[in-house]
């Protein structure tokens, strides 16, 4: 599988995805907007609002992305759009803005219908941004839009997921030395510490 993924980022060909949540449980995935990247082009997108298996929305998450609970009661599950979601992330380098929240929620969502988490690898496109750009100030999404010019609804999943997509393909073609990690999940973990060593 390394060598497909290692291949596959060559080729900038990769999965951008984001979440939103409906509380402060991680299992509580309200929305998803997913970006197929191949050959550094977008060639797909899938988006969904979802019912979370307890259908409560905080009001202070409602103040971020506007989804309220009424919005979500028609809503399909997780487990109802899965078959489609999950080719997107079989076996493929899947990309999000912090993406230690992102594949957290998507674990922690899976599990709460019981099903199994697919294998993939992760980037996070916050870690890809400070190594390719270390002079911006900040690397939030937002941020790095505004300075790229990107179109960004933020907080909206499909807008995310395409900012990401993004700013990844502006990342992987910045000529940066980028010594991934293939010992766990998240291929950037660490990717600072490994760029100092290697500066050193």
């Amino acid at each position: 599988m390394q060598a497909a993924i290692t291949q596959a980022l060559a080729d900038l060909s990769f999965t951008a995805i984001d979440f939103e949540t409906a509380n402060e449980r991680r299992a509580s995935a309200c929305a998803v907007g997913v970006v197929l990247v191949r050959r550094g082009r977008i060639t797909d997108t899938f988006q969904t609002l979802l019912r979370p298996r307890e259908l409560r929305v905080d009001w202070r998450n409602q103040q971020v992305h506007g989804i309220s609970e009424a919005d979500l009661h028609e809503a399909p599950s997780l487990a109802d759009v899965w078959p489609q979601l999950l080719p997107y992330l079989y076996e493929q380098p899947v990309v999000a803005h912090n993406s230690a929240f992102d594949v957290s929620v998507l674990e922690h969502t899976l599990r709460d219908f019981d099903l199994a988490v697919p294998p993939f690898h992760c980037l996070c496109s916050v870690k890809l941004a400070k190594a390719c750009w270390p002079h911006l100030e900040r690397h939030r999404l937002n941020h790095l839009a505004h300075f790229f010019g990107l179109e960004l609804q933020h907080h909206d999943a499909l807008s995310d997921a395409r900012a990401c997509a993004e700013i990844t393909l502006r990342a992987l073609r910045a000529g940066q030395q980028l010594p991934l990690c293939y010992k766990q999940r998240e291929l950037t973990a660490g990717l600072a510490r490994r760029l100092a060593k290697a500066a050193a």
